[in-house]
């Protein structure tokens, strides 16, 4: 079943809480089952921090 336009629990609420800043946007999206633009709009809303994986560059 997806999780398209699915209301966020305060179960939900509380493990993005507990994850921002420490993963990436996209491996918190994967746990919680969700988008990670869905992930990345709560967690800005929410004034949390966010991660994002950067590719190295190589010199």
């Amino acid at each position: 079943m997806g999780r398209w336009k699915q209301s966020w629990s305060a179960e939900d609420l509380s493990k993005l809480k507990t994850l921002a800043g420490t993963k990436p946007v996209t491996v918190i999206a994967k746990e919680l089952g969700r988008t990670t633009g869905t992930v990345l709009a709560k967690a800005i809303e929410q004034g949390l921090p966010v991660l994002h994986r950067i590719k190295p560059t190589r010199q």
